[in-house]
């Protein structure tokens, strides 16, 4: 299987990138090729400019360094995307990646029938790390909206099939804790 794993974290000593290297570990021991893309570490600009749209809609030429990841993209059979929740949200840098990445023309398509998912046949496990325990969230219906963000909105609407996984109270909890997260690791 080729394994596509994509993080945001700035922190390079972080739980999100503990659970890239086990994702790495685990998937090296199941004998897949894997590619890791840092968002932080590759500086990617996550900001949807003129450009990217003029590609997407206009017919322009697709800026360079969207194509680099479209074809990471395109080789992958499942993506493993792993982020801090941040005011409810992904990190921007994330966000910006899916803007200008998983564009029209690449990863859907609107039709007069309307929308169609570019990118099926593909796997996706999002691994989402907060601070807030994980039952604060589920009672307050935050994982719910996560998910209909994430698998619903995004990924599927791509024509991903994905599954989602909710790390909580990770900064402030045990260090047993986030051991006890990452051998859930599959």
């Amino acid at each position: 299987m080729k394994h596509l794993i994509i993080y945001s974290h700035l922190n390079p000593e972080s739980f999100t990138k503990a659970i890239v290297d086990e994702v790495e570990r685990k998937s090296k021991e199941k004998g897949h090729e894997i590619k890791i893309i840092d968002l932080y570490g590759e500086q990617f600009n996550p900001i949807l400019g003129m450009p990217d749209i003029e590609y997407m809609f206009m017919g322009k030429e697709m800026p360079n360094d969207i194509q680099q990841y479209q074809e990471l993209i395109t080789w992958a059979d499942h993506l493993t995307i792993v982020y801090p929740m941040w005011w409810a949200q992904m990190p921007a840098i994330l966000k910006g990646f899916i803007d200008r990445v998983f564009s029209h023309g690449f990863a859907f398509q609107l039709t007069e029938n309307g929308p169609i998912g570019l990118l099926k046949g593909k796997t996706a496990h999002v691994f989402i790390n907060t601070n807030t325990p994980t039952a604060i969230y589920e009672e307050t219906l935050m994982n719910k909206a996560q998910i209909r963000v994430i698998e619903e909105g995004i990924f599927e609407f791509c024509g991903i099939q994905t599954e989602t996984t909710f790390f909580g109270n990770v900064v402030s909890g045990t260090d047993e804790l986030r051991k006890s997260y990452l051998a859930t690791i599959k």
